[in-house]
């Protein structure tokens, strides 16, 4: 077996796609290819309308996009049958689920199958800030999860970001031998981008909090701007940012004037790679309230750590295991308005523990969540999955 693999990472979506998963795949293909090993993305060409090559390559890997639809909201389907051949080149066939479509397929295959199981399948308690009705959820629930678990039997190793996540799922729970491998950053780029705003310390806002994401139901944001009636009572002149579009913006805004809070806002929608620096620096503490199985992990923890921000975070499976708890941030229990203003007020009355926290996240990245690292640890799954197919 040569040390150097040539891996086909099977995804649903991908760029122009955008999402955690999308990321995670981009940044671990980067990681390998760095290594030395060959990595082609397989996926759909959906959103169809930003048309999207059929192939290209993207920064040094290749991208294949299969012609696709939606069949329900993130469930892709191929226009044409799955071509199981197209795997023959590879030695390892990495799936990434939730959706099992691709995985479905890849599993005919020969070749070890590899799987990043990346969240459970839920729906937002709330679409557009209209309540879901519970047994909505549970059945949605259910079905995914009898469904991952059958489907999953066929990989030869699996693995997630964490292990608080992987003990809760309905999913793996009970299933031996799930590995554990978080997330990485890249924060050479991020270095970079600081200095030449010039970046330094003194730039932090003693008086600036942030919330930056996709406004949908999962992600918390509503939580935040409730928390802010409290945390005004006591620092009158905090300023909270909020940064990012979706679905729940029109619900924030009529949460802000139902607040009578709007001077104390500032809000931004998708924003540039510098700007997000900024604020992400500028920032004293960056709060990250997500409420469901949706948010397994939250990356965007290890972009306020590697920017030197201290993170109160909900104390939910997956977000939870990212902090070093008490030391670069806090957690808050979830929907928790005013657990969320008491850890931020505390931040806001000693802004140098603030700092402190900020400095000891920025560690915790260098040590922990590196890319090197972490894809030398897929690296010895993939033999791991090899050896398995040997035998």
């Amino acid at each position: 077996m040569s040390d150097k693999l040539k891996v086909a990472m099977v995804v649903p979506y991908f760029y122009p796609h955008t999402g955690g998963t999308e990321k995670y795949v981009k940044d671990l293909s980067i990681a390998l290819m760095r290594a030395g090993h060959t990595v082609e993305v397989i996926s759909s060409n959906l959103p169809a309308e930003k048309n999207a090559l059929a192939e290209e390559i993207m920064e040094g890997f290749k991208v294949i996009r299969l012609p696709a639809t939606n069949m329900f909201n993130y469930l892709p389907v191929t226009k044409k049958k799955f071509d199981i051949k197209m795997l023959d080149d590879y030695d390892i066939v990495h799936c990434h689920v939730p959706a099992y479509g691709f995985l479905r397929e890849a599993r005919k295959s020969k070749k070890p199958v590899v799987v990043t199981f990346h969240c459970d399948i839920t729906v937002s308690e709330k679409y557009y800030g209209v309540p879901i009705p519970g047994f909505i959820v549970k059945l949605f629930e259910w079905a995914g999860a009898e469904y991952g678990r059958q489907i999953l039997k066929c990989a030869d190793v699996i693995y997630n970001t964490t292990k608080t996540y992987a003990d809760t799922s309905p999913v793996l729970k009970d299933m031996k031998n799930i590995r554990h491998i978080p997330i990485g950053i890249f924060h050479d780029h991020i270095d970079a981008m600081q200095k030449k705003l010039g970046l330094t310390e003194k730039d932090k806002n003693p008086k600036q909090i942030l919330w930056l994401g996709r406004m949908a139901g999962n992600k918390g944001c509503d939580y935040m701007v409730k928390a802010m009636p409290a945390i005004l009572a006591k620092h009158p002149d905090t300023k909270l940012v909020i940064c990012g579009d979706g679905e729940e913006k029109a619900f924030i805004n009529s949460l802000i004037d139902k607040f009578g809070i709007r001077n104390s806002i500032e809000m931004y929608g998708m924003v540039d790679f510098a700007k997000l620096v900024e604020l992400f620096y500028k920032s004293l503490v960056y709060v990250f309230p997500s409420i469901n199985r949706l948010e397994a992990f939250g990356i965007v923890q290890l972009e306020a750590m590697v920017n030197n921000t201290a993170v109160v975070a909900t104390d939910i499976p997956g977000p939870n295991a990212v902090m070093d708890e008490g030391k670069t941030g806090y957690l808050v229990p979830k929907q928790d308005p005013a657990a969320i203003a008491e850890k931020v007020n505390e931040l806001l009355s000693n802004p140098q523990k603030a700092i402190e926290m900020g400095k000891a996240g920025r560690r915790l990245v260098e040590t922990k969540y590196d890319w090197k690292g972490i894809a030398d640890q897929v690296v010895e799954l993939y033999k791991e999955a090899l050896a398995k197919k040997e035998k």
